[in-house]
């Protein structure tokens, strides 16, 4: 079931180069600073936790277990790594420079938030059979003006018939908390990044 999840939302990606259309940058850069009409009180902020897990080390020669956690900290626009023990004392934080994390729950509803408020995007999702895939892939590119290091970029793909035809390919900040790229296309042949966690 998650292959066949990863393959429709692959397949989405590629539907949303077609039916999108180019956007010279300068009207682009105009449409990015265009605010959703979403509250901004439910702005992400303070450290977000997006997986949790087990592990083991060698500590003095000796196999110990650990809680490893990934998370994304939103006052310093950083991914991090932290390490507990079992009895839950932090032992450890390491900032993952250029790391892509997956989405939590809360993050995905504000991803489709935001854009279900941007006004250039809002009449072409507001049908009811409209599905949102947001969140499996990430978007980071050098030298892109919103999501190049410190952004917290991922593709959202709205599509029609509950996901099964995109009707627009946008995307979403949640660092900034805005729709940095409403009409996005990728470049022919550009690879999908899927955000994994590490």
């Amino acid at each position: 079931m998650k292959l066949r999840i990863i393959a429709t939302c692959a397949a989405l990606l590629a539907l949303g180069a077609c039916a999108g259309t180019a956007t010279r940058p300068a009207a682009e850069a105009r449409d990015a600073v265009v605010a959703s009409d979403v509250p901004a009180q439910g702005r992400l902020r303070g450290y977000v936790a997006t997986r949790r897990h087990g592990d083991f080390v060698i500590v003095d020669g000796r196999e110990q277990r650990r809680e490893v956690e990934y998370g994304w900290d939103y006052e310093r626009a950083v991914a991090l790594r932290r390490t507990f023990d079992l009895d839950g004392r932090l032992l450890e934080t390491k900032e993952l420079s250029g790391a892509d994390l997956g989405l939590t729950e809360t993050e995905r509803a504000r991803a489709e938030a935001l854009v279900r408020g941007h006004p250039a995007l809002r009449e072409l999702v507001a049908a009811p059979d409209v599905l949102f895939w947001v969140g499996g892939f990430a978007y980071r590119k050098p030298g892109d003006p919103y999501c190049d290091r410190g952004s917290r970029c991922v593709h959202v793909i709205p599509g029609s018939d509950f996901g099964n035809h995109a009707v627009a390919h946008a995307i979403v900040d949640l660092q900034t908390d805005r729709v940095v790229h409403p009409f996005y296309r990728p470049p022919e042949g550009e690879p999908i990044q899927h955000a994994h966690g590490e």
